[in-house]
């Protein structure tokens, strides 16, 4: 096994690489104050609001975490044309990403994750949301987005929210031209969605996910070896991730013992996005051809970094190669 030391040569070799990101794109709104009294209407804090933040979020979070990497991120998703969207693209300008795959829907309400953060804690979200329905000219235009950014791109990371814009007819797309161009596609599931995901490079689900997909109840590494064996079957990835929190992460593929990679986190502070990083450095290190073991091993270092953080972060290839020291 390539020594931890030796991982780190692997994230030089990120810059300009470049990531098609698809999926279903967020606002991520923080409303941050402090709370130190109780409101006499209801028994709840009343917070005096100091800043609010908004950043890009669902798997536009993918694309940033590979964008702080190094990397060149191609956004394709689908937003509205009110407040919340025009916000999430004032933002994806702000930042020079690359807009031409985000479509713009005239009825559509972009989804918005509104939190409330007092005295650094969290205390509730508000969500705005609506499932995304495609008309044939709305999907002829992402068809035709997809012919032409593929073949440009190192590899591609599918950041599936379950909000309407990973279907049938796009991973039909994604499948076909990845594989006329050699293109490696990992997914980050929904499991209502899994059969969508069959054949890929690579499947991450998370712990919950990975027992929603093989009805095994994952305690132990026994338990999980058993629901990767029953994902891989009924599935087919080429490989298989599953992120277990405190627990680490487990990795198969076909004909290899399984591998349990142990969390490095010191502590969690929060674990939102983290998920997205993870994709993000899998698909950094796959785009740059780095094995498949290694690969697992620098994202579950990329997301010690990132549990130690508040809401939905990234990180910087010094800190990930810190992490890796």
């Amino acid at each position: 096994m390539t020594p931890d030391s030796e991982l780190k040569k692997h994230i030089d070799g990120f810059n300009g690489a470049r990531v098609l990101v698809i999926g279903d794109l967020m606002l991520d709104t923080y409303l941050i104050g402090n709370a130190d009294r109780i409101s006499p209407e209801a028994p709840v804090p009343v917070v005096h609001l100091q800043a609010r933040e908004d950043k890009l979020g669902g798997s536009a979070n993918c694309a940033m975490n590979i964008a702080a990497l190094g990397g060149v991120p191609i956004i394709m998703g689908a937003v509205g044309r009110k407040e919340a969207g025009e916000r999430f693209m004032d933002i994806v300008h702000q930042l020079g990403f690359d807009s031409s795959g985000i479509l713009l829907h005239d009825y559509f309400l972009t989804t918005r994750k509104v939190r409330i953060v007092a005295s650094g804690q969290q205390i509730v979200r508000v969500d705005e949301e609506e499932k995304l329905v495609f008309s044939d000219l709305f999907l002829n235009k992402a068809l035709v987005f997809l012919e032409k950014a593929l073949p440009t791109v190192d590899a591609v990371a599918v950041s599936d929210y379950a909000k309407g814009f990973i279907t049938a007819d796009i991973m039909g797309a994604v499948h076909d031209i990845s594989r006329l161009h050699q293109k490696p596609v990992l997914v980050d599931p929904k499991p209502v969605n899994a059969s969508l995901f069959r054949g890929c490079a690579l499947m991450k689900p998370n712990c919950r996910e990975s027992v929603q997909l093989s009805g095994v109840d994952i305690v132990d590494d026994k338990s999980c070896d058993i629901a990767g064996a029953k994902i891989m079957y009924e599935y087919s990835p080429v490989s298989l991730l599953i992120t277990r929190g405190p627990d680490g992460m487990s990795f198969y593929r076909k004909e290899s013992d399984p591998i349990h990679i142990k969390t490095r986190a010191s502590r969690v502070f929060d674990v939102s996005g983290a998920g997205d990083t993870v994709l993000a450095t899998l698909a950094l290190c796959y785009a740059k051809g780095v094995d498949p073991v290694d690969s697992c091993r620098i994202a579950a270092a990329a997301a010690s970094v990132v549990v130690n953080k508040p809401g939905t972060s990234t990180l910087t290839p010094d800190e990930l190669s810190e992490a890796l020291d």
